[in-house]
């Protein structure tokens, strides 16, 4: 009799803590959306890249792919973190890093939220499920249109690059500040960001706007001539004392980790410039005898770009561990610093590549494929 009684204490003893377990599971699937809130068709999150927060029923914890939306949800994007609302069919909501916006109806059908600061780029191409955008100094409707929202303390301003938002039309920007009425103007392309710019490549891919991918290949290329320029007056004051007869040209990008974010080390993703180049190209000076790696550090010095390295003794060579504080498996176990010479690779290391007059030194960062993504192997 005791041991049938021992039997069903601890039959009830499991079957308590199984409960428990389950609505622990259930708590925590009810607030992360794991299992819906019974709403139709309902905005979700999306294409997260970076960290990317949503607060709910007074918990945060950060998002995952394809978490449904709910009215009071908080959305925030830190440095080098940005989403994707998907609304509806053709309608979605970009969100750039450092974007925060509390949800008042997550529903397709009228999807509204208040922007606290941050960027958005709105996209919605289904007529009747408009978005609605309130923020510090007024309110914007977007339906049928593309625009993008910035929000700054006492500033905010809203571009329009297709359709009609409010008394705005495509090619102009209405514009508000603290104790003023609101001011339309014409857009500038030249005030785009790099946010604002990738967006506009991909809504140029399913409808037309006011500013072209050509326009936009014009704008990026004025601006890398520019960062070229003012890296080459750089160089030139730094290294004015030194005599040099011949010369060089380095580059570094980490352009492959901007496709590949999810890999990354959340601790690396500060380090990122926006466009992935770290250097733009620059001509460096060099004498007679010098190496590849010796014109690299030479670079990195002048511009005070982190370059870390250690000399390896069995091939009396240096080897590259981590420039701008990336280094090898910080996206991926594949993942590390390839340099090449005039487009071709060498089977060894900077420091044994003695250069010629000319020469093009890039320094380019895979992800994948130990170099297939960069172009460094073919197996």
């Amino acid at each position: 009799m005791k041991k049938k009684k021992r039997v069903l204490a601890n039959s009830v003893m499991v079957a308590v803590i199984a409960m428990i377990v389950a609505a622990a599971v259930l708590g925590v699937g009810y607030i992360r959306g794991w299992f819906g809130d019974g709403t139709a068709n309902t905005a979700a999150l999306a294409d997260v890249r970076g960290i990317v927060n949503v607060t709910r029923s007074g918990v945060t914890y950060p998002v995952e792919q394809e978490t449904p939306l709910r009215k009071g949800d908080v959305i925030t994007c830190a440095p080098g973190g940005t989403a994707i609302v998907r609304i509806a069919d053709g309608s979605a909501l970009a969100l750039g890093e450092q974007a925060k916006l509390t949800l008042e109806d997550p529903s397709a059908g009228g999807f509204s939220a208040n922007v606290e600061t941050g960027e958005l780029f709105a996209l919605i191409m289904e007529k009747g499920n408009p978005v609605t955008l309130t923020f510090e100094l007024g309110q914007v409707t977007v339906d049928d249109a593309v625009a993008s929202l910035s929000v700054r303390k006492g500033a905010q301003d809203l571009r329009v690059f297709s359709g009609t938002v409010d008394a705005a039309a495509a090619g102009q920007v209405i514009g508000w500040v603290v104790g003023e009425e609101p001011v339309i103007s014409d857009l500038q392309p030249d005030s785009l960001n790099a946010f604002s710019i990738a967006q506009l490549r991909g809504a140029n891919g399913v409808t037309e706007t006011c500013v072209s991918n050509e326009a936009l290949d014009e704008l990026e290329a004025r601006r890398q001539a520019e960062r070229e320029a003012q890296s080459q007056a750089s160089m030139v004051e730094a290294l004015e004392n030194l005599k040099l007869d011949h010369e060089c040209t380095v580059t570094v990008s980490c352009a492959t980790v901007l496709d590949n974010w999810s890999r990354l080390d959340t601790a690396k993703q500060e380090f990122i410039p926006e466009d992935g180049v770290v250097l733009a190209t620059v001509r460096v000076p060099f004498s007679e005898g010098e190496t590849a790696f010796d014109v690299t550090k030479r670079a990195c010095d002048a511009y005070g770009i982190q370059l870390e390295y250690s000399f390896t003794p069995v091939y009396d060579s240096y080897y590259v561990e981590g420039i701008n504080h990336l280094y090898e498996f910080d996206c991926g176990a594949e993942s590390g610093w390839m340099f090449k010479v005039n487009g071709w690779f060498p089977n060894y290391g900077a420091s044994s590549y003695v250069l010629q007059d000319g020469d093009a030194v890039t320094w380019e960062y895979t992800c994948v494929g130990l170099g297939t993504d960069i172009g460094g192997y073919t197996g």
